[in-house]
This record gives C-alpha cells, structure tokens and sequence, in this order.
C-alpha cells in the first residue's frame, strides 16, 4: 500500500474541508507528493 493510499483511507470525514487539513497536517511540510494528495482528495468530493 502507498502512502498516498493510506493517507485517503485515513481521513474519510464527510467534512471535505476538514479531511483536507486532517490530511495535510499529517503530512511532511516538505513532502509535495503527500499534500498534493490530500489536494487530490479534496478535488475528488467537488466532483
């Protein structure tokens, strides 16, 4: 499993917004990979 995939399974709050800081706050302030996911995932709940 990615870490990007475990970061997603994670953070399943019906709030997008607060997935989103959940999910950048546990990430690395300099892994661009891992807020770029989270970015991703908060994309995916406009769809």
């Amino acid at each position: 499993m990615k870490n990007s995939d475990l970061i997603q399974n994670q953070f399943q709050v019906t709030d997008p917004i607060e997935n989103y800081f959940e999910c950048i706050s546990s990430c690395d302030i300099r892994d661009g990979i891992c807020i770029s996911r989270c970015v991703e995932i908060l994309k995916e709940y406009e769809d």
